[in-house]
């Protein structure tokens, strides 16, 4: 069994919703400086790391006005630990 130094990573989704308009290109631009990883499918951005969603979520703050809701859902187990899946809801 082989698990890196760092921990077990966590795997994040970040949901646009509301009035996102034109800031999307904004929020894609702080991703991709953030994340080495992602996906993007709709309105959902598909990080595989919950440390870097959240600094992506403190950017996004600093560029427009949202509210954050945050839950969790079980994900499995990985090398004998539990997974959990963070998915944070930006409501612009």
């Amino acid at each position: 069994m082989k698990v890196s130094k760092t921990g077990v990573k966590h795997p994040a989704i970040i949901q646009l919703r509301g009035d996102v308009g034109d800031r999307v290109g904004d929020i894609l631009k702080i991703v991709e400086k953030v994340c080495g990883d992602f996906e993007v499918e709709d309105d959902n951005i598909y990080v595989p790391d919950v440390n870097e969603a959240r600094v992506v979520i403190s950017k996004v703050k600093k560029l427009a006005r949202v509210s954050i809701k945050m839950s969790t859902k079980y994900a499995g187990l990985r090398y004998g630990r539990v997974r959990t899946l963070f998915v944070y809801c930006l409501r612009f």
